[in-house]
C-alpha cells in the first residue's frame, strides 16, 4: 500500500468515526447513548489501525486488508441507532456486514484468502446471514416484534404479523446456530489437523473469534443487552488476536526458514567433507601413479648408474641425462598437481592474470573484464577464480556457445563475478557436484550465487561475495589490467 492510500484510509476512518458518534449523539434512538458513542468508534478505529499495520508488515497477506474492511464496516452499526426510519431500516441490513467481514477474517486467517470448498461456502452463508438475513423477518415484524417499542418505523414493513415474525426471527436465531456450529466444527478439525507453530497463531484468533461469535448468536437468539454488550467487548479484543496470530505466524516462518538453512548447512558440511575426501584420494592416486611412480624410476636408475660406473663408465653420462630427464618430468608433474590445488599466477600475481590464464585454456573465446587495482582478500579471490574456472569448464563440455564473457567488480564492500554465455541454456545446478560445490564454497563466505540458464537463452552465473576492506589476507594486487579478448 502507497502511503497516499494509507493517508486516505486513515482520512475516511476518522471522518467515518467521526458521523457515526455525531449521528448516535444526535439520535432520538432509545438504545443510543454516549457510551456506545464513545466507545464504539475505537473498536473500528483499532481494526483499521492493526490493519494497516499488518498489510504494512506482511503484504503477502490479505488478513491487513480485511481488517481494515472489517473496521469502515464496523461503522455501519451506527446507522441501527439513527432516528430516521429509512437509515434506521438501512442500519438493520447492512449493521451486520461487519460480522461477514469477521467470518472471512477468520476463515481465511493467516493468508487472507479463502481456500475452495468449505470455507468459501461457509463464508457466504455469513456474508448472506448477516446482512439480508434479517429482510424477511423486517416484512413482518415491527418495533415491539424487534424488541424496540419506540425505535423508528421499519420502512419495509408490508404487514404486521406477530406470528409469524416470531418464527421468522426464530428460524434466523437457529440458522445463526447452525453456521456457528459449522464453523466450530470446521475450524477444530482445521486446528487439529496443523503442527504445532502453526497452533500457536491459529489458537488466539480462533478462541476470540469464536467466543465473539457466540455471543453475537446468543444475543441474536434473546439473551438481551448483556449479550450484546459482551460480544461488543469479545470483538474490540479481535484485532489484539489478529495482530498476535501474524506476529507468531512471522516467528513460525523465521522458525521454519531457520530450520531449513540447518538442514542445508548440513547437507552443505556432508558436501564439503565428501569432496574433500575425494580430492585427496585424487592426490593420493596421482602421486602414487605419477611423481612417486617416477621417482621409484629415478632411484633404480642412479643405482643402475652407480654400479656401472666402474665396470662401464662410457654408459654414466647416458644414464645421467636419462635421469635428469625424469626429474624434470617428475619436477613438471608435481608444479601442475600444485597449480591445480591453488594456481602459481594466482598466488604471485592476483586474480586478473589468473583469469586471463584460465580464460586462455578454454576453446571458447572468453572476454575478460576484471578489476586488479586493489587487493583481494585471499579467500574471497580463490573463491572467485573457480567459481570462473567451474563456470568456464561447464561452458567448453555443455554450453555449445561461440562465446563466453567473465566480469569482476567490487563495490560497496562486495565482490561480484559475472561469467555468462551464448549458449543453449538450460543448466540444472541440483544436477552434478560442480555448481553444488562451488555453492558450498561460496556460502561458506557468506556469498550467493544465483543461475538464470533459460533453454535457448544461454546461461548467467551471478556470484556475489563480501569483501570488507583489510578482511583477512590479500593476494598481491597485479599491474593494471582491463578488457581482454582472448
Amino acid at each position: 500500500m502507497t502511503a497516499a492510500r494509507r493517508r486516505a484510509v486513515l482520512l475516511a476512518a476518522l471522518l467515518c468515526g467521526a458521523a457515526a458518534t455525531a449521528m448516535v449523539l444526535t439520535s432520538d434512538h432509545p438504545e443510543a447513548d454516549s457510551g456506545w458513542a464513545l466507545l464504539s468508534p475505537v473498536v473500528g478505529w483499532s481494526f483499521i489501525a492493526t490493519g494497516l499495520y499488518a498489510w504494512r508488515r506482511r503484504p503477502d497477506s490479505r488478513v491487513g486488508a480485511l481488517m481494515v474492511c472489517m473496521g469502515l464496516a464496523w461503522f455501519l452499526t451506527a446507522l441501527g441507532l439513527a432516528s430516521s426510519a429509512p437509515v434506521y431500516s438501512l442500519g438493520l441490513v447492512t449493521g451486520g456486514l461487519w460480522g461477514g467481514v469477521f467470518l472471512h477474517l477468520v476463515l481465511s486467517f493467516p493468508s487472507g484468502r479463502l481456500a475452495p470448498g468449505w470455507d468459501r461456502r461457509l463464508a457466504t452463508a455469513g456474508y448472506v446471514l448477516f446482512t439480508v438475513g434479517s429482510v424477511p423477518a423486517m416484512l413482518v415484524a415491527g418495533p415491539p416484534e424487534l424488541d424496540c417499542d419506540e425505535c423508528p418505523a421499519n420502512v419495509l414493513l408490508i404487514s404486521r404479523e406477530p406470528d409469524l415474525a416470531g418464527a421468522v426471527l426464530a428460524v434466523e436465531a437457529g440458522l445463526y446456530a447452525v453456521l456457528f456450529a459449522a464453523v466450530l466444527v470446521h475450524l477444530t478439525l482445521r486446528w487439529r489437523r496443523t503442527g504445532t507453530l502453526e497452533r500457536l497463531q491459529l489458537t488466539p484468533v480462533y478462541l476470540c473469534g469464536l467466543l465473539a461469535f457466540l455471543l453475537v448468536t446468543a444475543a441474536t437468539a434473546g439473551a438481551g443487552d448483556a449479550a450484546w454488550w459482551a460480544a461488543f467487548m469479545a470483538t474490540a479484543l479481535l484485532p489484539f488476536a489478529f495482530l498476535g496470530g501474524l506476529l507468531r505466524n512471522h516467528v513460525a516462518r523465521l522458525d521454519a526458514e531457520l530450520r531449513a538453512h540447518v538442514e542445508e548447512l548440513r547437507a552443505s558440511r556432508a558436501r564439503l567433507v565428501a569432496v574433500g575426501d575425494t580430492e585427496r584420494r585424487r592426490l593420493e592416486r596421482d602421486l602414487h601413479d605419477g611423481a612417486q611412480a617416477r621417482l621409484v624410476a629415478l632411484a633404480m636408475l642412479l643405482a643402475h648408474a652407480r654400479g656401472r660406473a666402474q665396470a662401464e663408465p662410457d654408459e654414466i653420462p647416458e644414464l645421467l641425462d636419462e635421469a635428469m630427464s625424469e626429474l624434470r618430468t617428475s619436477l613438471a608433474e608435481l608444479r601442475e598437481l600444485a597449480r591445480g590445488i591453488n594456481p602459481a599466477v594466482l598466488t604471485e600475481r592476483g586474480l586478473a592474470p589468473a583469469l586471463d590464464a584460465l580464460a586462455a585454456k578454454v576453446p571458447v573465446p572468453v572476454t575478460v573484464d576484471a578489476d586488479a587495482a586493489e587487493r583481494l582478500p585471499a579467500p574471497v579471490a580463490v573463491a572467485a577464480y573457480f567459481a570462473v574456472s567451474e563456470a568456464l569448464a561447464n561452458v567448453a563440455k555443455y554450453a555449445r556457445a561461440t562465446e563466453a564473457k567473465v566480469a569482476v567488480r567490487r563495490s560497496n564492500g562486495r565482490v561480484t563475478v559475472d561469467v555468462s554465455d551464448d549458449g543453449i541454456g538450460g543448466a540444472d545446478p541440483t544436477h552434478g557436484s560442480g555448481l553444488l560445490g562451488l555453492a558450498d564454497r561460496v556460502g561458506a563466505l557468506d556469498g550467493t550465487l544465483s543461475l538464470d540458464s533459460p533453454p535457448g537463452g544461454g546461461t548467467r552465473l551471478h556470484i556475489e561475495l563480501p569483501c570488507e576492506p583489510h578482511a583477512g589476507p590479500q593476494l598481491p594486487a597485479a599491474a593494471p589490467h582491463g578488457p581482454v579478448r582472448v
